[in-house]
This record gives C-alpha cells, structure tokens and sequence, in this order.
C-alpha cells in the first residue's frame, strides 16, 4: 500500500513537497508544481492533503445543545464576527465534537485544493498541516524553512521559520507557558532561544508521518468530501473516451428524466384541471374559479332537475329491443318517459308479426301495429311495443 503527504511550499499553494511511503517504506520526497501534482500521485493508494494552518481560524466552541450545518456554523461565529477579516458566507466552517473545536477557511481557496484532488482515484483525507503532531500537547515541529505549532486544545498555526519569534511573542503565556512545549527538529533550529535543550527531540516530517499513520484516531479524521464527476469516474474506471462519453450521456439522461417527467405530470395536471373547468363552464357558464371540484359539482348538479328516475321496469326495454332481433326491423327506439319500444320495419312477413305478438303478451306487454302498412314484399311502417304497460 502507498500512503502520500502533500506538503504545501506555502500559503499560496502554487507548489507542494510530496513523501511518499510504500509498505511503510520512504520511497520519495521531492517537490513538484500543484498543476502537475496528479501524474505522481497515480500509484498512491491514500493521499493525505495537508494544508498549511495559517489559512485557518479556531476557536473553542461548546455546541450543548447539538446544533449542526449552517444554524451551527451562524452561532459559533457570531460571537467573533468582528475579528473576522472575511465575510461569515465566504468561508468554509467545520466543527470538531470531540475536541469542541470550531474551525474556518476562506471557500474559494478549500474548494480550489479540493477541485485538483477531487478526480484522483485514491482515497482523499484533508487535514490541518498541524494535525500531524499529537493534539494532546503543545508542540512544535521546526526546519530550517519552516515550523508547524499544535496545542493541546486542536488548533494550530505554522508559517516560514523566520516569522517564528514574532508568532512566539503573540502566544498567551499563561495558557501556553514556553516550558510546556515540545520541540520537534531535525536540523539546526533558528531562533528558538525561548527553549530549554531538554524539550527538543530529534524527529523529522517522516517520523511524524509514521506517528501519524498509527494513530488510528487521528488518520480517521477528515475535511475532504469527493464530488462525482465525470472525470473522476472516467479516473476511476479506467475509461476511454468514448466509454466516458456514453457515460456522460448515461447520467444526463438520469438527471434529465426526473425534469421531464415532472414536467409532463404538470402538463397533465393542467389540462385535467381546464378540462374540469370546461365541463364546469357547460353546466354554468357564469363559473369562474375550481377550487374544490367535488363539492363544487355537487353545488352545480343539484341546481339542476331530475328528468327521469330509471326504474327495473325501464330496463326492461332491453329484452325487448333483444326480441326484435330481425333483418326486418331497420331502426329501434326507446322512449323512457313513455315506456316504449319503437321499431321501423320493412319487409316484415305476416307470421313475423303474430310471433312478436304471442311474444309480447307473455312479457305482459302491448304490441300496437296501427302504423303498420302491407306492401307488396310485407308490412311496413312502425311496430310500438309498450313494456310498462300496466
């Protein structure tokens, strides 16, 4: 397994020292141009991001009451919102429970650092440069260019070596006594007179690399959060051109779905809804507004008066239209209101005739043939049945 260390050179973040470890062995430590960073890190396995703790802001921060995301972010800045040089909006908040440690950072410049190792495909942790050193003391880690200082309560610092005996000056010795630190170097140190020689320790970058890698608590912690995107799945599988283009339309076209079929239900939803308002408008044209479909009809149709209330007796009429059946009969009609059968014949032969008769008076019915006329092929004219005839 290959762990990597990103080092910045500075707080500008053009270009950074990369370690590389396999098998827990150092196998480089060379300094490369942030824009050209992703080809060496290829083969890495993890890839720890560390960025220089000068470009964050810590506070202590008791969050009692469990508040997260921004209502967190707005009540535990509030309280310095007048230190801050930047806008509370323009800047990047994390908060630490365990160690009830709020911390910041400028977005743009997080999200620029996140945006080049986002499409890597290697595990990606972000951490504070200072989150290399134990948090459980105050310590500094000091080379001949630079120097990194962690306290005991999470937060940190760090800058060039030879801004080092200003930042001392600015420490609270009541909180951080110069006698409580230890000091990490290995090489000769510069301007670190405040310090007793039995509070330095021999220990580089990579001894403090390999603290790190077994401290299972520290190397779980992390800033980064990965963003899919098209080239850090192209990354990821290993993708050639067309295979990533495919894949692009693949997820456009799942992106897209949902838009279009909540469009078509809106479409759908709106021409129910004029369709209802048109029916509304046939039963009463002075109707205006749908608020309340169902109890709006029900308001419109009782305005309205019955015709006629269909009885078993009127359903009758259908076995008798059934009856009828012949190629004789060109037209049947059924009057409700009556409680008639009307069918035109033409052509009916006479036997035809008394059939339907013997027929109808089994069925308790009225056969009236008064319109009916001979012709020289058989009757013609109309044959009323009256099946509510009682």
């Amino acid at each position: 397994m290959t762990n990597s260390f990103i080092h910045f050179s500075s707080s500008r973040l053009e270009s950074a020292n990369l370690y590389s470890y396999q098998d827990g062995h150092s196998s480089a430590i060379f300094s490369i141009e942030l824009e050209n960073i992703l080809d060496s890190l290829q083969n890495s396995d993890k890839v720890f991001v560390m960025i220089p703790s000068q470009l964050f802001g810590f506070m202590t921060y008791e969050n009692d009451i469990g508040l997260k995301g921004e209502i967190l972010k707005a009540n535990a800045l509030i309280k310095i919102e007048d230190q801050l040089i930047s806008d509370v909006s323009s800047l990047e908040f994390f908060y630490n429970a365990n160690l009830q440690m709020a911390s910041w950072i400028d977005a743009q410049k997080f999200n620029f650092i996140l945006s080049i190792f986002n499409e890597l495909d290697s595990e990606i942790v972000v951490l504070p440069e200072h989150s290399l050193i134990s948090e459980k003391e105050n310590a500094l880690y000091v080379n001949q260019n630079t120097f990194i200082a962690s306290f005991s309560d999470g937060s940190g610092f760090g800058g060039s070596s030879l801004v080092l005996p200003d930042y001392l000056l600015t420490l609270d010795l009541n909180e951080r006594p110069f006698n409580n630190f230890r000091i990490f170097t290995d090489s000769p140190a510069p301007n670190l007179n405040n310090f007793s020689q039995s509070q330095f320790e021999e220990k580089g970058l990579t001894d403090l690399h390999y603290d790190f890698l077994n401290d299972k608590k520290r190397i779980n912690e992390n800033l980064f959060e990965r963003k899919i995107s098209i080239k850090f799945l192209k990354s990821k599988f290993r993708l050639n051109q067309f295979e990533a283009l495919a894949l692009s339309a693949s997820i456009a076209i799942i992106l897209i779905t949902p838009f279009i079929i909540n469009s078509l239900l809106h479409s759908s939803i709106s021409s129910y809804k004029q369709n209802t308002v048109d029916i509304f408008k046939q039963l009463n044209p002075s109707f205006t507004r749908l608020i309340n479909p169902k109890a709006q009809i029900n308001d419109l149709t009782r305005e309205i008066p019955m015709q006629h209330v269909i009885s078993s007796k009127d359903l009758e009429a259908l076995s008798f239209i059934e009856q009828l059946a012949d190629k004789s009969i060109e037209k049947i009609s059924v009057d409700i209101n009556l409680g008639s059968v009307t069918a035109t014949v033409r052509n009916l032969p006479q036997y035809k005739l008394t059939l339907f008769q013997e027929l109808i008076k089994v069925n308790s019915a009225k056969l009236n043939a008064d319109a009916l006329r001979q012709g020289p092929d058989g009757l013609f004219g109309d044959l009323v049945i009256y099946y509510d005839a009682e």
